[in-house]
C-alpha cells in the first residue's frame, strides 16, 4: 500500500488501508493521521466513521482513570455525571453564567467538568455552596438534568411534542416536584420508566 501510494500520492484507498493497518497494531496515533491524510483527498463515509472512532479512543486515552470506569459502575455520581456532560455534550454549556463558587471540589478528578457545568447551570450547587461531587445519583435529579439539557439540545417542536405527552407515573402524581422533568426525560426515551408504571425517582442511576 505504501509503493502505491508512493507511484498515485492521490491514492486515498491505498492510504484508508495503510491508516486501517496502523489502527489494528494499535498506533492511534499515527492511524488517526493517515485517515484525515486520505479524507483530504476523497470523502469516504465508511472512512470518516472509522477515523471518528479512532479520534473518539485517543481522547478517551487522555482522560483520567475514573472517567473511564464510569460505564462499568454500578451507579454513578455527581461528580461522574458533571464529567460525561462535560466530555459529551460540551456543546449544550453555551455561554456560562455569572461565575458560581464551589468549595468541595478542589481535589475531586471531575473539577475541571464540574466549573462549567454547574455555572452554565445544567446541574446545581447546593445553597451552601457545595457539590458533594461523591454523592449517588438519583433518577429525580437525573430527570431534572436531562430535561436541562433538552432544553438547549433539541428542537422546539420536539419539546413541546415530549411535554405535552404527560407521561403518568405510578408512583409520582402530577403534583409532584419532579413530575415534569420526569415526564419529560421519559417522554423523549433518554430514561426508561421503572416497572409496574413507576418512575422511582429515589432509584439511583447507573
Amino acid at each position: 500500500f505504501r509503493r502505491a501510494v508512493e507511484l498515485d500520492p492521490s491514492d486515498a484507498v491505498s492510504l484508508g488501508q495503510i491508516g486501517r493497518l496502523f489502527e489494528q497494531r494499535g498506533d492511534l496515533a499515527e492511524a488517526l493521521r493517515v485517515y484525515d491524510e486520505a479524507l483530504a483527498i476523497e470523502g469516504n463515509a465508511d472512512l470518516s466513521r472509522r477515523r471518528d472512532g479512532v479520534r473518539e479512543r485517543v481522547e478517551l486515552a487522555k482522560l483520567p482513570d475514573e472517567y473511564r470506569a464510569i460505564p462499568a459502575a454500578p451507579e454513578i455520581t455527581r461528580g461522574d455525571l458533571a464529567a460525561l456532560i462535560g466530555v459529551r455534550l460540551s456543546r449544550a454549556l453555551g455561554a456560562p453564567r455569572d461565575g458560581i463558587v464551589v468549595t468541595d471540589i478542589r481535589n475531586h478528578w471531575a473539577g475541571t467538568w464540574i466549573v462549567p457545568v454547574v455555572n452554565a447551570g445544567v446541574m446545581r450547587a447546593f445553597d451552601n455552596h457545595t457539590f458533594l461531587p461523591r454523592e449517588i445519583v438519583e433518577r429525580a435529579e437525573f430527570a431534572e438534568t436531562v430535561a436541562r439539557l433538552i432544553a438547549d439540545l433539541a428542537p422546539q417542536e420536539r419539546i413541546r411534542e415530549w411535554r405535552t405527552a404527560a407521561v403518568r407515573f405510578s408512583d409520582v402524581p402530577t403534583g409532584h416536584q419532579a413530575y415534569q422533568a420526569a415526564s419529560l426525560a421519559v417522554a423523549s426515551g433518554v430514561l426508561p420508566p421503572g416497572g409496574d408504571d413507576s418512575f422511582q425517582p429515589s432509584r439511583p442511576v447507573s
